[in-house]
């Protein structure tokens, strides 16, 4: 692995777990195991334009998962069910590198513009799929913000209760809302 995707896999997993400020250049040496020199050239910007490059990487990673999880028959479930082993497996110490950008503050601004495109991004493939359902346009994109939202406030809810339970039950009530929205000749049974 390349020693600038070293940096910005390992920033990234520490945003998970410390959030932006929690993330220090010392921690960031340490776990990804290069030089502090590398830092500076590979990120003459130094930690935000470190955390700006995570972001946007860890973004890119997630878009491509999001858009695996999108043609399943029940994508917002097949999200809370990711969510929830990644929360497992890092023993609910693990959130989302992206909401950890978006609430850097002014240690990070441009990486708070990399979350929001990525939101935008990961809103945009839900609208897409909404609509091949039969789902208004403009419908759709309004719940995909809806499912966005919650899901990112489902995994805050669920690190911080140390449980799943709140990504089941967003997520469930989550798919009532987007069948209630769906044409009569496409909803679901017995829901």
């Amino acid at each position: 692995m390349r020693v600038r995707d070293r940096l910005t896999s390992a920033t990234a997993t520490l945003m998970q777990r410390h959030g932006v400020a929690g993330t220090g250049i010392a921690q960031i040496l340490d776990t990804s195991g290069v030089t502090r020199r590398s830092i500076y050239l590979n990120f003459p910007g130094g930690k935000s334009e470190l955390i700006t490059a995570a972001t946007r990487a860890a973004g890119d990673e997630m878009t491509t998962t999001i858009r695996e999880y999108v043609d399943e028959p029940d994508p917002v479930a097949a999200f809370a069910l990711m969510w929830s082993d990644v929360l497992t497996n890092s023993n609910f110490e693990g959130g989302c590198p992206i909401m950890a950008a978006a609430c850097s503050g002014e240690e990070a601004p441009a990486a708070k513009e990399a979350a929001a495109e990525v939101f935008a991004n990961w809103g945009g493939i839900l609208a897409e799929r909404l609509a091949r359902d039969g789902i208004a346009d403009d419908v759709a994109q309004s719940l995909a913000t809806t499912i966005v939202a919650s899901m990112e406030g489902a995994v805050i809810l669920s690190r911080a209760a140390r449980t799943t339970e709140p990504l089941t039950q967003v997520a469930h009530h989550l798919e009532e809302l987007i069948d209630a929205n769906r044409p009569p000749t496409s909803r679901r049974r017995g829901r």
